[in-house]
């Protein structure tokens, strides 16, 4: 074997790019632009208001995982009403913290599920015969454990919620008491 045998077989063979350098194999980042991405990165630290760290908060709703996950093969109509749903349970639970997210999103989970269930149940009923068709009682079962499930869920939800803003009361009305109201409220000997 000789060195140009060796050096074809450990270097990727690619077309020239028209300049006659050589282009980064597919799938691999050249040096220039992997050094680019990481002085750009030093640059990006995340949001840094209140505001913006509430949205990024809710990406994996909108974008992440859970969406992809929860909105498989869903039509985009679909997406948008469900993400116009989630738009108006975020308003009206307006959660503070991991846990309260965490159950928004167990929420938003079964709803998503509970509309999928109800389409089923459409098509099971547009069956002729359709109450002789154990697919409708599998559809009622179905229906009842997700209803339950997302029951559970907004009164766990609430819970934390009323448990929460108690103790933000309890700490805003001691933060309130001066020392002259705390003397008037001592009993008198």
């Amino acid at each position: 074997m000789n060195s140009n045998d060796t050096n074809e077989s450990t270097t990727a063979v690619t077309p020239p790019n028209g300049n006659g350098t050589q282009t980064a194999p597919a799938g691999e980042v050249s040096q220039r632009k992997l050094e680019a991405n990481r002085q750009n990165a030093q640059l990006s630290t995340g949001p840094k208001t209140p505001e913006g760290k509430a949205k990024s908060s809710r990406n994996s709703v909108t974008h992440g995982l859970f969406v992809k996950l929860l909105f498989f093969d869903a039509e985009s109509e679909t997406i948008e009403e469900m993400e116009a749903l989630t738009a108006g349970l975020r308003e009206h639970f307006q959660t503070v913290g991991m846990m309260e997210e965490l159950l928004m999103e167990k929420v938003v989970a079964e709803m998503a599920r509970y509309r999928r269930i109800l389409a089923h149940e459409t098509i099971e009923f547009a069956r002729k015969r359709a109450f002789s068709d154990p697919a409708l009682d599998c559809v009622g079962r179905y229906s009842t454990a997700v209803n339950r499930s997302l029951f559970r869920a907004i009164e766990e939800l609430e819970r934390l919620q009323t448990a929460r803003k108690a103790v933000q009361g309890a700490a805003a009305s001691s933060d309130e008491e001066t020392p002259e109201t705390a003397a008037k409220n001592l009993p008198e000997e």
